[in-house]
């Protein structure tokens, strides 16, 4: 258990010296300890000596960029649990997913409210102490997906996707919570093939039918009509 009198220590990693000041500002007036890394090296080195709670890392580093960066942490037996928030200007699908690959926690794109980001470490670091010792996942009533591996459970049980439903579970997990439109899923599932939105109306059918208690009304996956999908897990 925790020492309930020490601050938990927040490793902020960003070169942009103004940012850098600005979150580590809201991370202290949050009542956090706050280190601070301006490269990739800085931050590794920080990371095994300081043993932060959590990392907020940016993506684009001199020398060793964000990716890198947790790669190396999830490598390292002394900081392999540290839980890392990524942040990066980048929108795309694949970056978010290169990320969670690489190891990361949660994902926030600029510009971003820093009372969100405070929100998003908060709520982290609540999950991270809560499983420390589990594999990361998302869970709505018996549906679990495995973030390591994406795999999907049901009620303990694991459920075998197809390449396709997969890549889009994969793409929904990117934006959890946010719109995925029917051309972000055509962009990252099927890339320049020539696909019509049936498709993937049809594959999300079949997600829903493996994955929901009730496909006709569905819980995790929702439709966004005339626009696309949400995941809500």
């Amino acid at each position: 258990m925790k020492d309930i009198l020490r601050k938990q220590k927040i490793l902020v990693v960003d070169d942009e010296k103004d940012l850098s000041a600005l979150v580590s500002l809201h991370m202290k007036m949050a009542g956090f300890e706050v280190l601070t890394a301006n490269n990739g090296e800085k931050a590794l080195d920080l990371s095994r000596e300081e043993k932060p709670d959590l990392i907020i890392l940016d993506l684009m580093l001199p020398k060793i960029d964000g990716w890198q960066v947790c790669e190396q942490l999830r490598q390292n037996a002394a900081t392999k649990d540290i839980p890392v928030i990524m942040l990066t200007a980048r929108t795309q699908i694949e970056d978010k997913l290169k990320g969670f690959e690489a190891g990361a926690d949660d994902y926030v794109t600029k510009p971003f409210s820093p009372r969100e980001l405070v929100a998003r470490v908060k709520r982290v670091l609540a999950r991270a102490e809560a499983e420390p010792s589990l594999p990361k996942r998302l869970i709505k009533g018996k549906t679990e997906i495995n973030l390591d591996d994406f795999k999907v459970r049901v009620s303990g049980k694991e459920v075998g996707l197809t390449e396709k439903e997969s890549a889009i579970l994969k793409a929904l997990v990117a934006r959890k919570g946010e719109l995925l439109t029917h051309e972000q899923i055509l962009d990252s599932v099927w890339g320049e093939d020539i696909v019509e939105y049936g498709n993937i109306d049809v594959h999300i059918r079949h997600l829903r039918e493996k994955m929901e208690a009730d496909p006709d009304n569905p819980e995790i996956i929702k439709t966004i009509k005339g626009e696309g999908y949400r995941l809500e897990i």
